[in-house]
C-alpha cells in the first residue's frame, strides 16, 4: 500500500488549493521505525526522485548517519508539508495547517520512540513555540506524552560550517550513538 492509499481518508478532505501531484513527495520509512525526522517541506530535487531529503542537505544528513552507521532505512522520514512550495518559499501558516492532520496521523501510526525535527519551521510547530533553533536544539522536549528533539537542518551545515558538528552531535545523541573516542581499524 503506498503513501497516497495510505491515507486515503486524509487526501479525500484536503483541498484542492493545497495539492499539487506535480509537487507531492511523500514520507519515506517504516512505521516500525524507533525514530521519525521532520522537515519543513520538499525541495527540487525532493520532487524530482519522489523522496524527501534527497537533496544537497539529504546528502549531508546521509553523510552524518553514515558515520553513525545509521541508514535511512531505519528511519521514517517526513515534512511538515508534503507539497513544494511555489518559487522555493517557506510553507505558509495556512499551508502548514492544511497538512497538520496528516502528520499528527503519521506520528500516531509511526508512535516513534523519539521525533527529531530539523530547522526553526518544523522544531517551532510541534513545540508550539516562537523560539528559533539555536535556543532549542539538542534537548528533549515532551509533547502529549511524545518525545520530540529539535536539531538544525543538514541545510544550515551545508551554509554554515559551524552547525555541522552540532548537528552531528545531537543525531549521535538522539540515536544513542555518543562519540566514544575510540578509533576503528579503518580510521588509522
Amino acid at each position: 500500500m503506498n503513501f497516497r492509499e495510505r491515507y486515503q481518508e486524509f487526501f479525500s478532505q484536503l483541498d484542492s488549493e493545497h495539492f499539487d501531484e506535480e509537487r507531492f513527495v511523500p514520507a519515506v520509512g517504516s512505521e516500525d521505525a524507533d525514530y521519525m525526522l521532520v522537515g519543513e517541506a520538499p525541495g527540487a530535487n525532493e520532487v524530482e526522485e519522489g523522496e524527501p531529503f534527497v537533496g544537497r542537505a539529504g546528502k549531508k544528513l546521509d553523510e552524518i548517519l553514515h558515520k553513525m552507521d545509521m541508514e535511512r532505512e531505519e528511519l521514517y522520514i517526513t515534512n511538515l508539508v508534503k507539497i513544494r512550495p511555489p518559487d522555493n518559499r517557506d510553507p505558509k501558516k495556512n499551508e502548514i495547517s492544511a497538512w497538520n492532520p496528516l502528520l499528527e496521523k503519521e506520528i500516531e501510526n509511526v508512535d516513534p520512540e523519539l521525533i527529531i525535527t530539523l530547522g526553526n519551521f518544523a522544531s517551532r510547530e510541534l513545540l508550539d513555540t516562537k523560539k528559533g533553533i539555536t535556543s532549542l536544539h539538542g534537548r528533549i522536549f515532551t509533547r502529549e506524552g511524545q518525545k520530540i528533539m529539535p536539531t538544525f537542518h543538514p541545510a544550515a551545515a551545508l551554509y554554515d560550517r559551524s552547525k555541522e558538528p552540532m548537528l552531528e552531535e545531537d543525531l549521535r545523541n538522539a540515536f544513542g550513538r555518543e562519540e566514544t573516542g575510540q578509533q576503528t581499524l579503518g580510521d588509522l
